[in-house]
């Protein structure tokens, strides 16, 4: 599913160079469940930026389904992305104007998909995260975990074969965080494979892998 290749990412230039990233080796086959574990400033959130295709290494090369995303323009990432990768935030990032339905189907407003089909597209990712009750309902009129579970039911909508989560249980409690723990086995376990960013240990046991990030290296844990 997704290879990296001797992967350094740098910000700076002189003494003010950072290697936030540096020789990172990682494959993630289809439908596992990887999750990465690491203290703030370790480089998860630079590697969640590279594999999502929204930066690029400064060495190294990174594969995302056969495709050398390095190689790629602007508009070709962005098709590949919207095509290839559900993302889940910490923050939710639901838009605030509009029914949970409605931020729901904004990816696959993205795509060009015709209304008829967006509709049902996220009336059953809805359905999935046991959310077809709440499909109307503004972001502000529903509690943190339910607004997790709709940005999850987004992330899912289109069917794209890698989820990336960066720390997705980190603004809930635990009772909601285990919750969306669990949907996201759900989705695991129904074929999409999962790379979730946490600095939660328990969150991380969850995940049928774990890699650990420090200081900008990426090691097995057990």
């Amino acid at each position: 599913m997704l290879t990296l290749h001797h992967v350094t990412k740098t910000y700076g230039k002189g003494h003010l160079q950072v290697d936030a990233l540096r020789d990172v080796e990682l494959q993630v086959d289809t439908g596992e469940f990887v999750a990465v574990i690491g203290p703030s400033g370790s480089g998860k959130t630079t590697l969640m930026n590279i594999l999502g295709c929204l930066d690029d290494p400064t060495q190294g090369e990174y594969l995302l389904d056969g495709v050398p995303v390095g190689r790629l323009s602007g508009r070709e990432k962005a098709v590949l992305r919207n095509r290839e990768i559900g993302f889940v935030f910490q923050s939710f990032n639901l838009v605030s104007s509009l029914t949970a339905q409605e931020n729901v189907e904004l990816p696959l407003v993205f795509r060009g998909m015709e209304g008829e089909k967006r509709r049902e597209l996220s009336r059953l990712a809805l359905e999935q995260v046991g959310l077809s009750r709440r499909a109307h309902h503004r972001p502000w009129e529903l509690s943190g975990g339910q607004q997790q579970r709709v940005a999850i039911a987004r992330a899912i909508a289109a069917h794209p074969p890698l989820i990336l989560a960066d720390e997705p249980t980190g603004n809930l409690d635990p009772p909601s965080g285990r919750q969306v723990m669990e949907l996201l086995r759900r989705m695991n376990q129904n074929g999409h494979t999962i790379v979730l960013i946490t600095h939660d240990a328990q969150v991380a046991a969850m995940a049928g892998r774990r890699l650990r990030m420090e200081e900008g290296q990426l090691q097995e844990q057990n």
